[in-house]
């Protein structure tokens, strides 16, 4: 056997005696991957074993229960929610350097119970709506009125709803709706 290792190219002996593996890196990734396995299994049974499944929601009940049904599922009655017309007019916007008129239409959605009541106000404040959803409109990035950066006009009906809101009473609108917000240039 001397004779063999005596005989063999110095490149041959070279490499038989490189150790096998893959050497620290190796080991460390192989127990990393093994931890995280573990962490996923742990996991896993948290949440399955843990977990408490499906509850109904507490606003539904809570919404139940305001309406006079004790909370009973069964006994809900359902009040269908009537969309009203708030404004339809155009109204200027400068704030891009460029006069543009935004012909826009608003209406909302409001409980029919409270429909008489809603129309009541809209007829005594419509004035002061008018001139709130004009001003909204005026100091608002023409971008965010029917642009790219927001086709569902999202910005613009959270601020008419809030304005709405503190107008006609918290919790009276249920939904703002924008049918028509077209930018026209007047210049």
């Amino acid at each position: 056997m001397a004779e063999e290792t005596a005989k063999k190219k110095p490149e041959e002996a070279k490499a038989e005696k490189k150790p096998a593996g893959g050497g620290l890196m190796g080991k460390t990734s192989l127990v990393i991957g093994g931890v995280m396995l573990i962490e996923a299994v742990v996991l896993f049974a948290g949440f399955k074993f843990l977990g408490a499944g499906a509850r109904p929601v507490e606003g539904a009940n809570l919404l139940m229960e305001t309406e006079g049904h004790g909370g009973e599922a069964g006994a809900a009655t359902e009040t269908k929610a009537v969309e009203m017309p708030v404004v339809e007019f155009r109204a200027p916007n400068k704030v891009s350097g460029r006069l543009l008129l935004i012909d826009v239409s608003i209406f909302m959605v409001v409980d029919g119970s409270k429909q008489a009541q809603v129309q009541e106000i809209l007829k005594s404040r419509e004035a002061l709506i008018k001139d709130r959803i004009r001003t909204i409109i005026a100091q608002s990035d023409p971008e965010k009125l029917g642009g790219e950066a927001e086709p569902g006009l999202e910005t613009l009906r959270r601020q008419v709803k809030y304005q709405l809101d503190e107008i006609i009473g918290e919790g009276m609108v249920q939904e703002v709706l924008v049918p028509r917000c077209i930018p026209i240039r007047a210049d």
